[in-house]
């Protein structure tokens, strides 16, 4: 397990490689983007501002923050998804109610900027709610409950697929479980497929594939990143704030087409590393990096695992 501390972005909370030597992080603070290379340990400069990547669409300030959370790439379209959750309240913040992408560039100076693919997709939650498959989930109440409130909603993974579909995590709520204590006990993860996330995004309506719930121990999921095949790589941590970190996140591997098994947990110790992020560099299947989000003011850590 090699660790860096990356600085230049305080709040990493989703991630993805642009090629095998940069990747690009998203701060779930601010509605920006910063760019690293694999060596060096700070951002390179300027961030791309989605304030000016989507003019007069995503604006910055007190409350705006899209909450941003999970990032997969299909082809040069790089997606990004909000938490579309509460404040920690159970106040209604629509902006981050959002799933936009954005093709990133790279000029003769190395610096790197963005451009908007198509529109901003704001009301995921109300198509699933609309969709009779997803009526068991309660997403009606989930989502003015806060997000690591029992029921509460809160979306944190984002895969894509080779199909170029996405896969969309939840970390809250969780599908079935038992409540003791005030705590949800033995819960099973939600992952919602999106099957037309290019054209959704010019113009089309949102299609869904059948809910998947996956066994995670009860524990939601933190990420998702695609490996390789029909295999992903899963990040599960508590649904809840665990702010004394009791309960360590897990890595697991998933075959996603043996939706009913459960995935199978790998034998990595993380220890109280708050996981945020997860992916993988092209061509390195057997190693997946780890974004660490330990409330850092000046960055966050990267763990490469060896899988």
């Amino acid at each position: 397990m090699d660790r860096k501390n990356y600085q230049g972005s305080s709040n990493a909370s989703g991630a993805v490689a642009l090629d095998g030597n940069y990747f690009v992080v998203a701060d779930d603070e601010e509605n920006r983007l910063s760019v690293f290379e694999k060596g060096p340990e700070q951002a390179l400069k300027p961030a791309i501002a989605l304030s000016k990547v989507f003019d007069g669409e995503i604006e910055n300030g007190k409350g705006l923050e899209i909450d941003l959370e999970g990032a997969a790439a299909i082809g040069n379209v790089y997606f990004w998804i909000g938490s579309h959750n509460t404040n920690k309240d159970g106040e209604r913040r629509p902006s981050r109610h959002r799933l936009f992408a954005l093709q990133i560039q790279r000029n003769a100076a190395g610096e790197f900027s963005g451009q908007r693919y198509g529109r901003i997709y704001r009301t995921l939650i109300d198509d699933l709610i609309l969709d009779r498959r997803f009526k068991p989930y309660r997403l009606d109440n989930a989502v003015g409950i806060a997000p690591k409130a029992l029921g509460g909603l809160s979306i944190e993974g984002l895969a894509a697929t080779p199909k170029q579909s996405l896969l969309i995590g939840f970390r809250n709520p969780l599908a079935g479980g038992t409540e003791k204590n005030g705590l949800l006990q033995s819960g099973k993860a939600l992952i919602v497929p999106l099957l037309n996330p290019l054209d959704l995004l010019q113009g089309q309506a949102a299609q869904f594939g059948d809910p998947i719930e996956l066994d995670l121990g009860g524990y939601g999921i933190r990420d998702i990143a695609w490996r390789r095949d029909d295999e992903y790589l899963i990040v599960a941590g508590p649904y809840h704030a665990n702010e004394d970190r009791s309960e360590k996140h897990r890595l697991y591997v998933w075959h996603s087409n043996h939706r009913t098994d459960k995935p199978t947990p790998l034998d990595v110790e993380l220890g109280k590393l708050n996981i945020e992020a997860a992916f993988f560099f092209p061509g390195q299947t057997d190693r997946v990096e780890l974004l660490s989000d330990d409330g850092d003011t000046e960055g966050f850590q990267c763990v490469s695992v060896k899988l």
